[in-house]
């Protein structure tokens, strides 16, 4: 047992400086991959701050054009009020106007016929003599005033229609408007549900983000343990390869 002893030690003095050498070996590569590692996750980090900045940028631009789309929405439904209010207003004034057109039609009607009486009230006073010529008097003022009912009722009645074809105008366009009104409702209803999603999605990708980071950051944390740990199997080598210096 004596005789194989000074053989042993020398073999165990070569084992463990291959082995110190082998760890060593493994160690430098240890921390060489971890230190590439490290940097492609301080570059992931970045990416992810970038992101992270973006999708907070773009909440805040969908969160800017979900209220403007929503002033538009309350421009739009107090001018949707205002056109509701106005349009039966407009419907009685045109009805009224017809009206008064029916009126004036009527009284041009009465003034034709008074203006026929009178003119045969006059020839008939022409064929009496003179004994009735107060009445033919009479007959000749009803006519003339016959005639000014005529004229003052065809002014009237072109007036009218003048008020008439301005109403109807003014009809049709508070129509058109309606019409308009509903569509561009329907527009900004669309565009609202839009931000509304967009603002959402900016949101999840907000969170998704912070999510990657924060495993991003466990991910550099697990490498820098083992950098550390192949430093200290590095140390540990070292000191192997020491004891067998001393050993020799």
């Amino acid at each position: 047992m004596t005789a194989m002893g000074p053989l042993a030690e020398p073999d165990l003095a070569v084992q463990l400086g291959g082995i110190a050498a082998r760890l060593i070996d493994i160690a430098g590569c240890v921390a060489s991959e971890a230190e590439t590692a490290t940097m492609i996750v301080r570059g992931m980090t970045d990416q992810a701050n970038r992101v992270a900045s973006l999708a907070a940028g773009l909440e805040t631009a969908a969160a800017l054009m979900e209220a403007a789309v929503r002033q538009q929405a309350d421009a739009l439904a107090l001018a949707r009020t205002a056109l509701a209010t106005n349009k039966p207003v407009i419907d009685a004034l045109e009805q009224s106007i017809t009206g008064v057109a029916s009126i004036n039609a009527a009284i041009g009607g009465i003034a034709r016929e008074s203006r026929v009486l009178s003119l045969n009230a006059r020839i008939e006073a022409a064929r009496a003599g003179p004994e009735s010529s107060a009445f033919a008097v009479v007959a000749s003022e009803m006519s003339t005033l016959a005639i000014r009912t005529k004229d003052a009722t065809d002014e009237i009645a072109a007036r009218s229609s003048g008020i008439v074809h301005d109403v109807s105008a003014a009809s049709q366009m508070v129509t058109s408007h309606g019409a308009l009104v509903l569509e561009q409702d329907e527009l900004l209803t669309a565009s609202l549900e839009h931000a509304v999603g967009q603002r959402q999605t900016a949101m999840d990708l907000a969170t998704i983000t912070t999510e990657t980071v924060a495993t991003v950051d466990q991910a550099a944390a697990a490498i820098g343990r083992v950098g550390a740990n192949a430093v200290a199997v590095k140390v540990l080598a070292r000191q192997l390869t020491r004891l067998k210096k001393r050993d020799q």
